[in-house]
């Protein structure tokens, strides 16, 4: 299916399947029927192609299909799909072996095998009835897609109850793992069908509001967009930034506390705390130790982060005025070029090192060379080839569409298909000959790759091997893919050492996209945590937002928000994955890897110079290191994926990648900085830590002074790594050991992962050129990145 990612979605997709409960087949049949009928009933809405107009015609159908299923059945997530993109799936043979060869039991093995076939096939039918809907948008191919969808829905559901019935006893380790990710997707499903109705209602309500809102009748994309990113007139930034969570958030408040109450309900049923510890429970360790590691991770970027915001700060007051930043050294968040201050290479002009130094003209050389859209994919192909990885097949190139269609509408964000499990995977996107679309297209062809590679394992693990693996498979390849060397060789530049000052430039970019994103990726969930735990109430969601905000990003709104609340505002529900309830730690997770994978690749293929110069491209050893992990999908946990990527170096998520990748820049932050006052005035740092880092946190900072952290350590060596295992060394956990089954224990329920199937969207996480966020007809297999 496709891959989404994490940006903003152009479509809403993310209307939840039918619930695991009891079906027999005279209801199944009732409930195809149903929802048939109700496609159906979409389809006399005038045909219109604006996007706008496409995404209300999507909802109405997907909502009046959804609650047609979810009259009988209620809701629930199945989570063996990928990691935010959509990714079809199909084939009908039997892949990989369920667990006979190693000791199995048989019974279970003949039940794994069934479900092998019986779920790729459909997942290929139905990937294919989305595709023909994605790519030409139409009410009947919305309607056949739909019907498709559902059919898998129910066939999933069908296989977990029969599941519930079997004796594992005897079961292998690789069986008991198949049977642990099948049971996640439906062990948490709230008892009562009413209170699933109402939470599916609530969802699409939410989702609802989002993707028909507008401002002053500008849609976010592309009129509110544009407007954050390319104008410099202070008041009217902050008339867009203000008015759309005036048109989003208001609307939602109320359902999303009903949604909190009955998220936290499903998940207790399912033997968890609450949603929070829900969602950390899926990543094969204690939640607990789940939140310490990414808190962990967070200390390590957050001086890096501390200095860029610092120039940044620094360069946007001598362009707005000083009236506009006071003495609490925050930046006003709607003068970063991006809705959510998430990604700032929007105002990469205003605080580049050496602004008079020109980049690289990629855009005029790709042209200046006569490339055509097939060459540029060709380019892409042929870079996964120098690693010694698999070729696209034929088929490829036969069936893609990677120019906008001229006889039909079309939804044209980049995004990666695996319609069946043989070789059939395609690209979704309306190529440009520019820059930006080379590195999607690596992007999105580095999913096929990882599709590619753990084809041959049974169904239930062809899946990244952990939700934020598959994002960071085709961000790694774009660290090497833009390095002056490789351009050079493939000839669209002519320096192969360019000048230090254009070096520079290019690592802060580097770090306006991906640094800046950092803190906004742990805040969206770090906040939905403390909100399931109870530790915000409804009536203070719009004033802990904000102190979240101005505590880890270091921002301020432009207007104040203390009491806000009492009007109703909700500005959370801004953000797409705060509508939709997904979750976004991931999202952070796959910036973090991203880096590490690169490092163990670069050592793999001899590099020993600066990190940011090394590019693997023609690195037969960094190929064969990349495809042991790519192979093993989901079937191991995700440490040992991590380590066999990395040469069984790391089994243990680290940010010293990232430190090491942007030394150069760090080096010279640090001496713009000199002098300066870059600490901003915290808000309320007990929701920004746990109690248990905030303790630590005042015993290894105490006073705050120049900087939140003092001192080059937390720059150089992670608090985790001085007082605990060497780097690289695999720690002591108190739980079941990596690799055990954790059958019958808690499950991955609520990371809300797509389906088997979907495509893999390219998507930056403020939504510009969005593209993961496709879904299986409109019951979504969950959106990506954007990240």
């Amino acid at each position: 299916m496709p891959r989404s990612g994490d940006a903003e979605p152009l479509l809403p997709t993310s209307l939840p399947p039918p619930a695991a409960l009891p079906m027999d087949a005279k209801s199944e049949k009732a409930a195809l029927a149903a929802a048939d009928a109700a496609s159906k009933k979409a389809a006399p809405l005038p045909t219109r192609s604006t996007a706008r107009k496409i995404r209300a015609r999507r909802v109405l159908a997907g909502v009046v299909a959804a609650f047609a299923l979810l009259a009988l059945f209620g809701r629930a997530w199945f989570h063996c799909g990928r990691h935010g993109k959509k990714h079809h799936r199909g084939g009908g043979r039997h892949h990989g072996h369920h667990g006979d060869g190693e000791g199995g039991d048989p019974a279970v093995a003949d039940f794994l095998a069934r479900l092998d076939a019986k779920l790729t096939a459909l997942t290929t039918k139905s990937s294919e009835a989305s595709w023909n809907y994605e790519t030409n948008l139409t009410e009947f191919n919305l309607a056949k897609s739909t019907k498709a969808g559902l059919e898998l829905n129910a066939a999933m559901l069908a296989l977990y109850q029969e599941s519930k019935d079997l004796d594992a006893s005897r079961a292998s380790p690789t069986q008991r793992r198949q049977l642990d990710r099948l049971n996640a997707g439906f062990s948490t499903v709230l008892a009562d069908p009413a209170e699933q109705a109402e939470l599916a209602n609530l969802i699409g309500k939410m989702q609802g509001i989002y993707g028909s809102a507008t401002y002053n009748g500008h849609p976010l994309e592309p009129d509110l967009t544009e407007i954050l990113a390319s104008s410099r007139d202070y008041d009217e930034l902050a008339d867009a930034y203000m008015g759309w969570r005036k048109v989003t958030g208001p609307g939602m408040r109320d359902a999303f506390t009903r949604y909190i109450e009955l998220s936290n309900k499903a998940a207790q049923q399912g033997g968890y705390r609450d949603m929070a510890d829900q969602w950390l429970g899926g990543y094969e360790m204690p939640a607990p130790e789940m939140q310490d590691l990414v808190e962990d991770l967070w200390d390590q970027v957050l001086p890096l982060y501390q200095e860029v915001h610092c120039h940044v700060r620094t360069k946007l007051k001598t362009v707005y005025g000083d009236q506009h930043f006071g003495d609490d050294n925050l930046i006003p968040a709607h003068l970063l070029g991006n809705m959510w201050g998430q990604q700032w290479g929007n105002i990469a002009d205003l605080v580049l090192p050496h602004p008079a130094v020109p980049d690289a003209d990629l855009t005029a050389a790709l042209k200046r060379q006569n490339y055509t859209v097939r060459r540029m994919h060709q380019l892409s192909d042929d870079f996964y080839a120098s690693l010694g990885l698999e070729k696209l097949p034929a088929t490829f190139w036969d069936r893609s569409m990677l120019t906008k269609p001229t006889d039909c509408d079309a939804v044209c964000h980049a995004s990666a298909w695996d319609i069946d499990t043989d070789r059939d995977v395609r690209i979704k996107m309306c190529t440009d000959i520019t820059a930006e679309d080379l590195q999607t297209v690596h992007h999105e062809q580095g999913h096929l790759q990882y599709d590619l590679a753990y084809r041959k394992q049974p169904y239930l693990f062809r899946e990244g091997a952990a939700d934020f693996f598959h994002e960071a498979i085709g961000d790694t390849i774009a660290l090497s893919v833009m390095v002056p060397k490789h351009l050079a060789e493939i000839g669209l530049v002519d320096e192969t050492d360019p000048s230090p000052e254009r070096a520079l430039n290019a690592l802060m970019r580097m770090a306006l996209e991906k640094l800046a994103f950092l803190p906004f990726g742990y805040l969206v969930d770090r906040w939905r945590w403390l909100v399931a735990r109870g530790d915000i109430q409804p009536a203070e969601y719009t004033r802990t937002w904000w102190d979240l905000v101005q505590s880890i990003q270091g921002m301020k709104p432009p207007v104040p928000r203390d009491t806000a609340d009492a009007d109703g505002a909700f500005d959370a529900g801004a953000k797409f994955h705060v509508a939709g309830g997904v979750p976004y730690l991931r999202y952070f997770l796959s910036h973090i890897v991203e880096f590490q994978f690169h490092r163990g690749l670069c050592r793999a293929a001899g590099h020993t110079g600066p990190l940011h110069e090394c590019s693997i491209s023609g690195s037969a050893e960094a190929g064969a290191q990349f495809r042991a992990m790519l192979e093993l999908g989901a079937s191991k946990p995700w440490p040992e994926a991590l380590a066999a990527a990395t040469g069984g170096e790391e089994f243990e998520l680290d940010a010293s990648a990232i430190l090491q990748y942007f030394q150069p820049l760090i080096d010279w932050l640090r001496e713009q900085n000199d002098g300066k006052k870059c600490a901003w005035a915290p808000g309320n740092e007990g929701l920004a830590r746990s109690p248990k880092k905030a303790r630590e946190a005042a015993v290894a900072c105490g006073e705050h002074g120049r900087r939140l952290h003092h001192g080059k350590p937390h720059h150089d060596v992670p608090r985790r790594h001085r007082d605990g295992p060497h780097h690289g060394e695999r720690p002591h956990r108190d739980g079941p050991h990596h690799g055990e089954s954790r059958h019958g224990d808690k499950p991955e329920h609520g990371r809300h992962r797509p389906h088997h199937g979907e495509p893999h969207h390219h998507g930056r996480p403020d939504g510009e050129h969005s593209g993961r966020r496709h879904h299986n007809g409109p019951w979504g297999r969950r959106p990506r990145r954007d990240e």
